[in-house]
């Protein structure tokens, strides 16, 4: 079950799709490059065989920014692509448009990957956007961030144009659009951020990013839920949740994201209380999550009431599972949390984790509108389950190790290992973070092979997709 069937999409929005799915998957396989030297670092024994620690600092840098920044906002690029041109049966306002935001957004990872790939340039290990001084990483973040805020204007101004022309407004299109408005209100908290900074000696990344990222997450959440919507009706055909209630359930991610801009007016940004609040609008404003998570779970479960076989082979619905156990127990953990200790890192990890298994899933499912299939069938039957449960493996070892007191932010031969729990906690967690890592890559391999794989049936080759063909 393909789920795309009755979607047909013209030859432009096809090339700039397939352009928005392949640029993700690029990225990728730099964020699982950083995440091997990452997990050999925090492993007992293989941490020793490795040279100095600096570089792991640069390299965590690199896995951070592309596993959770930029492999997040370019497949809602590609999100926002699907559901304006595919659902609503048009292409974007402007073509042009299009394609100016998508190389804008490529210049600028590339611009990202290279002072870690190279090793250049300084880290700095905050919270939710980690960066690198360096002029090239700093110029990729503000290309890349350009990009997708044309993106999102393009996005938004093709859903004004399919109103105005009475045309019915499908929930995954309303409710990308309302992503690409909580995208657009966290750009706006880092620049308020930076504005109320001009004054001081020194920009500081954590307060500059604080704000912002606490709102990216919400617009993560809320593609997720776009994403397990259509997966759960890809799988069992059958949507989880009524039209009205899902628009409210967006509606509300919107409500508790839109005050966050006024923060930066009632409390100093250099505030505890600054801080606390942003903290606290996402403490309170997920709530929508669970809801979708108990309608997702209820639908497969009066499914399998009805004694119908569940597609545990199709990886579509392996991801979608895969992706909400991962991020409730992500979320649960939340509650344990006390002191400054790894039991954080294992908490955002599965809610990070949750975002990117789901993704994997409808990455699959979008290959027949590229007029390509799973190249390696058998590999993506067993993807989701593999990169599932090391990742489930990883979470369990961080969150056992910061039971014991594992430090969080401390790497290589500054780990304190003075306790059995500690041990068994980290080796668990660089087990399973080697068996996350296989999954990751069987996935980007397999997507990649998928895309660039040119059957007899395929009426064209992959450089006229990207729109490179009039080149030669």
């Amino acid at each position: 079950m393909n789920g795309f069937d009755d979607i047909k999409l013209s030859k432009k929005s096809e090339r700039l799709l397939y352009a928005w799915v392949f640029l993700p998957v690029f990225t990728l396989i730099f964020a699982g490059i950083f995440a091997l030297l990452i997990a050999l670092a925090r492993t007992p024994v293989i941490l020793n065989l490795l040279p100095g620690k600096d570089y792991f600092y640069i390299a965590l840098v690199g896995h951070v920014i592309l596993a959770v920044v930029i492999w997040f906002l370019t497949f809602k690029g590609a999100l926002w692509v699907l559901t304006t041109t595919g659902f609503l049966k048009r292409d974007p306002f402007s073509l042009l448009l299009g394609w100016v935001s998508f190389w804008l957004t490529a210049a600028g990872t590339i611009l990202i990957i290279l002072p870690p790939i190279t090793g250049r340039g300084i880290p700095i290990i905050i919270n939710y956007i980690p960066v690198i001084e360096h002029p090239l990483f700093y110029i990729g973040l503000i290309l890349a961030g350009i990009g997708i805020l044309l993106t999102i204007i393009n996005t938004l101004l093709t859903i004004l144009d399919a109103k105005k022309a009475n045309d019915k407004l499908p929930v995954p299109t309303f409710a990308m659009g309302l992503t690409g408005v909580v995208v657009i209100i966290a750009f706006v908290c880092i620049g308020m951020s930076y504005y109320f900074q001009t004054s001081k000696a020194f920009i500081d990344f954590e307060r500059l990013f604080w704000g912002g990222g606490h709102v990216l997450q919400f617009a993560n959440a809320m593609a997720m839920a776009v994403v397990w919507m259509l997966l759960t009706k890809f799988t069992i055909n059958k949507y989880p949740v009524k039209n009205g209630l899902a628009r409210a359930l967006y509606l509300l991610y919107l409500v508790f994201a839109l005050p966050a801009p006024a923060i930066y007016f009632l409390f100093d940004i250099a505030s505890q209380t600054h801080k606390d609040a942003f903290t606290e609008l996402m403490r309170w404003g997920m709530g929508s999550s669970g809801v979708f998570i108990i309608l997702v779970l209820a639908a497969i479960f009066f499914k399998r009431e009805k004694r119908a076989k569940l597609p545990w082979s199709d990886p579509g619905f392996s991801s979608l599972i895969m992706s909400i156990a991962i991020f409730t127990i992500g979320s649960l953990t939340a509650f344990a949390i006390s002191g400054v200790n790894v039991k954080i890192p294992a908490h955002y990890h599965g809610a990070v984790g949750g975002v990117t298994i789901a993704f994997m899933g409808l990455g699959y499912k979008m290959l027949p509108l590229l007029k390509r299939e799973i190249y390696y069938k058998r590999l993506g039957t067993i993807q989701p389950y593999l990169y599932g449960m090391g990742l489930l493996l990883f979470m369990l070892g961080l969150f056992l190790a910061g039971s014991h007191g594992m430090q969080r932010k401390v790497y290589g031969s500054d780990q304190i290992l003075d306790n059995l729990g500690k041990i068994i906690g980290m080796g668990v967690m660089g087990i399973g973070g080697l068996v996350a890592i296989a999954g990751g890559a069987s996935f980007v391999w397999n997507m990649l092979v998928s895309l660039i794989k040119r059957d007899k049936g395929m009426p064209e080759p992959v450089g006229d997709v990207l729109g490179l063909e009039k080149a030669r």
